[in-house]
């Protein structure tokens, strides 16, 4: 295998195992497989056998970042503009090109000589592209991925159960307690609810609405971290007017798709 090829191979792999390297090792790699490696290979597919010179390097660097845009929105379409979803599809493109390469090209033939316009406009060039890299390396820095836990609690066509659920987009495996309460009691509570990551926990319940209420009547499940009380995570309540509770009591009585109460809840 030739050396250059060898090189585009190594770089390639290591972009694929980047999540498992240090921070800077992944940026010495990340900017050539950003700025050249996957429109060199992919010239050298198209150009078979023909001198990299300073046409076909700007050409090479050209098509990268075009390839970086275009998987850039395929990640954005797919939710996963994160480490590994850039690390297969620049280096998964690159190593998909190769073996269709011709290598072993002639000697390149000597730059042209620029004049002093050319050199100045080639300089600002590469010192945009140079600016950009940098901008998105700060930039990517700062990203923090959005974890977080959903909590619902929805009326059921059977007044007046509840349906109470849990989705777990935390990114790892989380551990639950939970529990409803009125104005003055606890209703229910589940202690140590394991979820891992994308899971979804749900469960029936019924609220004890009193008839004849002359006020609102609230229920809030309040969410908390495994063996951490201290403060919920997320908590939802359900506010049962006083004109409604009579109906919603006697599940007979009601069409469930007129009658529900008003959900509110906050996150």
């Amino acid at each position: 295998m030739p050396t250059k090829a060898a090189l585009c191979v190594m770089l390639a792999v290591l972009l694929l195992v980047s999540s498992f390297l240090p921070e800077a090792v992944r940026v010495l790699v990340a900017v050539p497989m950003v700025l050249l490696v996957p429109g060199y290979v992919a010239t050298k597919v198209a150009f078979p056998r023909e001198p990299l010179d300073l046409e076909r390097l700007c050409f090479a660097v050209g098509v990268s970042l075009a390839f970086t845009v275009l998987i850039g929105l395929f990640l954005n379409v797919v939710h996963m503009m994160n480490v590994a979803g850039w690390s297969v599809g620049l280096g998964g493109l690159t190593l998909f090109m190769l073996p269709f390469a011709k290598w072993g090209a002639p000697e390149p033939a000597p730059l042209p000589v620029l004049s002093g316009r050319q050199k100045l406009s080639l300089t600002f060039g590469s010192l945009l592209a140079v600016s950009a890299v940098l901008l998105s390396g700060i930039g990517y820095s700062q990203l923090r991925e959005f974890h977080f836990t959903e909590l619902w609690m929805v009326p059921t066509q059977t007044a007046p159960t509840y349906r109470l659920g849990i989705t777990n987009q935390e990114q790892s495996a989380m551990r639950y307690d939970l529990e409803v309460v009125s104005s003055n009691a606890v209703i229910a509570s589940w202690n140590d609810i394991p979820l891992a990551a994308g899971a979804t926990w749900q469960r029936d319940i019924q609220l004890p609405i009193k008839r004849n209420e002359a006020v609102e009547q609230r229920f809030t499940a309040r969410l908390y971290r495994h063996g951490d009380p201290s403060a919920s995570m997320q908590h939802v309540w359900a506010s049962i007017p006083a004109t409604a509770a009579a109906k919603l009591v006697q599940v007979g009585d009601i069409d469930a798709a007129d009658e529900r109460p008003d959900i509110e809840g906050t996150h």
